[in-house]
């Protein structure tokens, strides 16, 4: 089974800590009925977008070439943005994303993630996140 190399560990940090869900635009086209507020199936239909966007050969994995790919446009976006900052998350972040260790992440377990950052984002536990609770982009999406 093939290790994942720090570079490839990094953007894959930085998928968990955004959730897998930011799409395009303010919201990262979260908030898909336009109410103000980002419920748990409208996060978790973005977190599935974004993770068929990131499995370019579409095997219903991100693997490491795929990674090698996302930190590419990552580095070449904050070469462009520098006032956007870097991504965050370390290790833990990946641990929290790969629950099987084999260094790809599945559809299934992007989805957990998501679901994990949503329980977290989500304050108040009232099902919904609102624009209080939903985190401050950084920069382009991916």
């Amino acid at each position: 089974m093939p290790r994942l190399s720090p570079t490839a560990l990094a953007a894959l940090s930085f998928i968990a800590a955004a959730g897998l869900a930011h799409a395009q635009g303010p919201r990262g086209g979260q908030d898909a009925n336009g109410d103000g507020v980002v419920s748990a199936q409208e996060f978790e239909d973005a977190a599935k977008a974004r993770f068929q966007r990131l499995d370019a050969n579409h095997d219903g994995v991100i693997d490491a070439e795929e990674l090698a790919a996302i930190q590419q446009r990552m580095e070449a976006r904050r070469a462009e943005h520098p006032e956007a900052g870097k991504g965050g998350g370390g290790s833990a972040a990946l641990s929290a994303m790969d629950a099987d260790h084999d260094g790809k992440i599945t559809e299934a377990e992007a989805l957990a993630a998501a679901k994990a950052r949503f329980a977290a984002l989500d304050a108040d536990k009232n099902g919904e996140l609102s624009e209080a609770e939903l985190p401050a982009r950084r920069g382009p999406p991916n």
